[in-house]
Order: C-alpha cells, then sequence, then structure tokens
C-alpha cells in the first residue's frame, strides 16, 4: 500500500511534468491527492505498528516531521527551480524525489502483514466516542486556522512587514525550522502531556496570529512570530495523530482514515475562507480570523473528554478502558495491535 501510494506519486509528477493543459494538470494533482492523502494516513499507522507502544509518540513524530518539513520546504524550492529554468523541471525534481522514496521503502521498510480488516461502521467511531471527536473537533479547527493564514503568508508579509521575494524564503525557512523542532519535541511531549501538546500548539499559533495581527512594518519581530507560528504548527500533526491513536488503540487504521480526510477538509476549507475573507478585510483580517479559530480549537480540549486522555495509556486499551469502556484487542497485524512481533523491529 505505501509503495503504491508512492509510485501514484511519482505518476503525478510525471504527468504533470508534461502536461500539455490544465486539464490533464488538474487531472493529475487529484492523483497526487490520493498519493499524499493516503500515505498520510497508512504511513503514521505502519510507524505505529513498527515500535513499541512506549516509542509510538516518537515514531509518529518521524512520519510527520518528514510530511511537515516537505510541505514548508516545497514552496519555497518549486519557485526557486521555475525561477532558474522552467515549472516542468520543478516537476522533474519532483519525480526524481518520489522515485527515490519508492526505491527506499522496498529495499528498508520490513513485510508487516496484513492490517485489521476496516469495516464501514468503523471510519465512523472517530465521531461517536467522545474523546476522538473532541480532537477531531480541535485538530480541524487548528488546521482551519493554519492554513486561512499561512495559504497567504507571501502576500501578508508583503504587506505587513514590507518583505521581498528573498526574504521571503528565508521566512519560510525559518518557519519549517521551528516547526521541525516543534514536531520533534511533540514526539516526546504527547506521550505524557498529550492535550497540554495539542491544546499549546494551537494556542501558539492564536498568540502569534493575534500579534501579526497588530505588528506593522517591524520586519525582525514579524519574522520572530512567523517562527514561533511554525513551532506551533509543527506540533499539531505528531499531537492530533497521537490523540487519535490513543483515543482509538483497536482502530487506528479506520479512525486515522476518516480522521486524514477531516483535516484535508479543514485545510481546503480554511484556505478558502481566508481567501474570501483577505479579499475583503486585507491580512489583517485573515489573521484575527486564524487567532480566533485557533484558540477556539484549543480551548475545546478543557472539557471532560480532553482530561479523560491527558494522562499516559495504562495498556493496550488506554482512555477507553480507564473510562470503563471494553475494547477489543486490535486483530494481528493491524496498526497499533499485538501483530507479529517476529516482523517488528523493536
Amino acid at each position: 500500500m505505501l509503495v503504491g501510494l508512492s509510485a501514484l506519486v511519482l505518476v503525478s509528477d510525471v504527468v504533470a511534468g508534461i502536461a500539455p493543459g490544465i486539464g490533464v494538470m488538474l487531472a493529475a494533482r487529484a492523483v497526487l491527492g490520493i498519493g499524499v492523502g493516503g500515505f498520510w494516513v497508512f504511513g503514521a499507522g505502519a510507524a505505529i505498528s513498527l515500535v513499541s507502544e512506549r516509542a509510538r509518540g516518537t515514531a509518529v513524530a518521524v512520519v510527520s516531521s518528514g510530511i511537515f518539513i516537505a510541505t514548508v520546504a516545497s514552496l519555497p524550492a518549486a519557485s526557486l527551480i521555475g525561477t532558474l529554468t522552467t515549472w516542468r523541471a520543478a516537476f522533474a525534481v519532483a519525480a526524481v524525489f518520489a522515485a527515490v522514496a519508492v526505491a527506499a521503502q522496498l529495499a528498508a521498510v520490513p513485510w508487516l502483514g496484513p492490517g485489521g480488516r476496516v469495516r464501514p461502521g468503523s471510519l465512523l467511531t472517530v465521531v461517536t466516542l467522545p474523546v476522538s471527536r473532541i480532537g477531531l473537533v480541535a485538530a480541524g479547527a487548528i488546521f482551519f486556522a493554519n492554513f486561512a493564514a499561512y495559504t497567504y503568508i507571501g502576500p501578508l508579509l508583503h504587506t505587513r512587514a514590507g518583505l521581498g521575494a528573498g526574504s521571503f524564503t528565508l521566512v519560510l525557512l525559518g518557519f519549517g525550522l521551528a516547526g521541525a523542532a516543534g514536531n520533534f519535541t511533540a514526539g516526546v511531549t504527547v506521550r505524557r502531556y498529550l492535550r497540554a501538546t495539542l491544546m499549546g500548539s494551537g494556542l501558539l499559533i492564536a498568540a502569534s496570529a493575534l500579534l501579526l495581527a497588530a505588528v506593522t512594518g517591524a520586519g525582525p519581530l514579524t519574522i520572530a512570530l512567523v517562527a514561533v507560528w511554525g513551532l506551533g504548527f509543527g506540533a499539531v500533526p505528531v499531537a492530533a495523530q497521537s490523540w487519535m491513536a490513543r483515543a482509538m488503540p483497536a482502530n487506528v487504521e479506520g479512525g486515522l482514515a476518516l480522521f486524514v480526510s477531516a483535516l484535508q477538509g479543514s485545510l481546503a476549507a480554511g484556505s478558502a475562507v481566508g481567501g474570501v475573507i483577505y479579499d475583503a478585510k486585507g491580512p489583517g483580517g485573515v489573521l484575527v480570523l486564524a487567532a480566533a479559530v485557533a484558540a477556539a480549537g484549543s480551548l475545546a480540549l478543557l472539557g471532560r473528554a480532553g482530561a479523560a486522555i491527558s494522562s499516559p495509556p495504562a495498556g493496550p486499551a488506554g482512555p477507553a478502558r480507564e473510562r470503563g469502556q471494553e475494547v477489543p484487542a486490535p486483530p494481528p497485524g493491524a496498526a497499533g495491535g499485538a501483530g507479529n512481533t517476529a516482523q517488528r523491529p523493536r
């Protein structure tokens, strides 16, 4: 599954690079969405199943940091390549990276065996359990807030701080480096402070967005606030996916599938709504929107459902058992289950 999804990314980049028109380009980008979105789900599940329960947070951090860093780095890298050569060359470079990813997985990722069967009803587990539902609401709100503003970070930096194209690339680099630091820090803190990690990440985004809305023309301060923003968002993928894995230990694959789909929807909705607000109110309006929604998502975790997952899981059933619910053991081979330990390096 992982290799097949990576191969879709490769196919997408090749087709996009030779696309004769916008129709073929859009089809290629749709294929990319399937490959990237699917890999996010199954990559996290594979990472969880390859390590002991204690190391799950770190494993998810490794996968999430790759996604996060690539997401942040790809924009300035592609822009630079396109400026020096042509936009088709950018897709050619992306295709080379995709081919390397396919080859690396074939060489390094062990055979995991079949995962647990994901039934249609299990996809809805994420919205039927209070703990997973509140995690979905909080993470969705934070994703919405982040991309409502981040999608327009270029004109935002130019308008608010007078930064040019060269400075813009450096700011994005700082955002990415800070995000990577937040990503790996969250991999450590989610073990004992999961709720605090997810709440803190959202509040960092809210605070930095609100301060950016209040600051005009202060280049160094703006750059510092963007780095704080990146630090906060870098922790979100790790904390959010760890929340789902702990809330639904017997249904990680199905839960993550719907969870990631919902986050992708939040990402798209945030970008769209942010565009409307930007046209109507300018960059200040987008930043205020991002601050309000991120803060609301974080504060939603203060309820009883959020408190139920704040402590480390006591065993395979984790917080569900703490709430008095009986959770069946994961089937052999399922992500997060016992599986065939002989095939799973610890």
